[in-house]
């Protein structure tokens, strides 16, 4: 356990598409790392 492994921070530039449909979702989203990543958002 000596080994410690920091998070990068990315910034989501563009909404790419929902993985459902209601008020809290998962999405797709693309990051300025140009990396795609799934969140979770509720409005």
């Amino acid at each position: 356990m000596g080994s410690w492994k920091m998070l990068r921070e990315v910034v989501a530039t563009r909404y790419i598409t929902p993985l459902h449909s209601g008020g809290s979702v998962p999405g797709v989203v693309e990051a300025d790392d140009l990396g795609t990543y799934v969140v979770k958002s509720s409005s």
